[in-house]
């Protein structure tokens, strides 16, 4: 089912094409522009993790591996809808990352974080951060056509396997000395990578991959009973907190629009768990003012009304392509989510910068603009501007 040439002519249809319009104004003439020069360390070649809300780079705290991914993924793909021509400097970021990460300590896979000189600081091996080096290297081999990027990711797949694999299946977090807690979230991020990976190279391996980490996500991480994807499970695989497992609204609202990705590119049997995860979220986790909060009990009882800025794009992301598949509460929800996102995180402050997370009293938690945010702003603008029929 599509939507119809009268649902495209709308009000609410224009007010969405509107509200997208106005998102991918500030991305691509404030925020990409900002962050590849404030945001961009030139002597280390690489990505300061955060900003002050002046704009100025704030260089004491470590720099995660993650960031650097998520910011080269980013412009890679901007460069690609020609709105950056960053070029350079994603390809001086993505071997500083390499050079400053991989191996960094001798030892096989990426250190979680190192200081603006280079120096280790952290140098467990994350198994989220290692899921973003993943979808760096196919954002970048899909902009550069470089082979060695997928030489890496599959040298990295090998070390995850080797030294993350948990006995029950799945993956743990971290490595060495894994923790007794398992999540699910970083599963959702390989399970982003693979498809990545799969769409950059067309090879079957990959969707395999993902294929299995599906398949956990149904036999392991979601609860039928209670329609939830919970945080965090035991060493068996069984949620922590049993019935009243806490689960975030944000993570069923990525991984809705994940299992659209994992359905176009040819996974099967995820519509249903998809539109499960939407309406749970949306039943439970979202007020009417708009605000998706923090998390919420398996027994729908919000735990935390805290909001932050990311599970608004994540709502933006799928009910975009929930439009084009004809949902008819897909225009309001998407035009509400971009309008959340810019009115109360992108405005009021420098262009391009954000607030990133308030509390229930709408005070403001971070003294600082994780650069971080910036990849879930930016995909949700991607996904708009390719599934929104009309927005120009």
């Amino acid at each position: 089912m599509t939507s119809s040439p009268s649902e495209l002519a709308s009000p609410e249809f224009n007010h969405a094409v509107r509200s997208v319009d106005r998102l991918r104004n500030w991305l691509v003439s404030t925020a990409l522009p900002l962050w590849i020069d404030r945001g961009f360390d030139a002597k280390a070649s690489g990505f300061h993790e955060r900003l002050d809300f002046d704009a100025q780079p704030i260089t004491h705290v470590p720099r995660r591996v993650t960031v650097q991914a998520r910011q080269i993924f980013v412009y890679a793909r901007a460069i690609m809808r020609g709105w950056s021509n960053d070029t350079e400097k994603v390809g001086a970021a993505f071997d500083a990352m390499v050079a400053r990460y991989h191996r960094a300590d001798s030892g096989p896979g990426f250190v979680f974080s190192v200081d603006a000189s280079g120096r280790i600081i952290n140098g467990s091996r994350d198994l989220y951060a290692h899921a973003f080096v993943l979808f760096a290297a196919a954002a970048y081999h899909q902009l550069t056509g470089d082979s060695q990027a997928i030489g890496l990711a599959d040298d990295t797949l090998a070390y995850i396997d080797t030294a993350m694999a948990a006995p029950n299946g799945g993956y743990f977090d971290y490595a060495p000395d894994p923790p007794p807690i398992l999540r699910q979230n970083p599963h959702m991020h390989l399970f982003e990578a693979l498809l990545a990976l799969y769409e950059a190279t067309r090879r079957r391996d990959y969707l395999e991959r993902a294929d299995r980490v599906f398949d956990d996500l149904k036999t392991k991480f979601f609860q039928p009973a209670s329609g939830t994807l919970p945080e965090y499970f035991d060493i068996d695989w069984k949620p922590v907190g049993g019935a009243k497992a806490l689960w975030e609204p944000g993570h069923h609202m990525e991984w809705s629009w994940l299992l659209s990705e994992y359905e176009r590119l040819g996974g099967n049997g995820a519509v249903k768990l998809a539109h499960t995860l939407m309406h749970v979220a949306y039943r439970d986790g979202v007020f009417p003012s708009g605000i998706i909060v923090d998390e919420v009990s398996g027994e729908g009882i919000v735990l935390k009304k805290s909001h932050r800025s990311w599970p608004l794009a994540e709502a933006a992301k799928a009910q975009a392509v929930r439009l084009k598949s004809g949902d008819p509460q897909a225009v309001k929800r998407l035009a509400a989510a971009v309008d959340g996102l810019y009115d109360r995180h992108l405005s009021g402050l420098i262009p391009g910068l954000w607030f990133d997370h308030f509390d229930e009293d709408n005070r403001l938690l971070p003294d600082y603009v994780p650069a971080s945010t910036l990849y879930h702003i930016a995909l949700s603008v991607f996904v708009a501007d390719e599934v929104l029929p009309g927005a120009k």
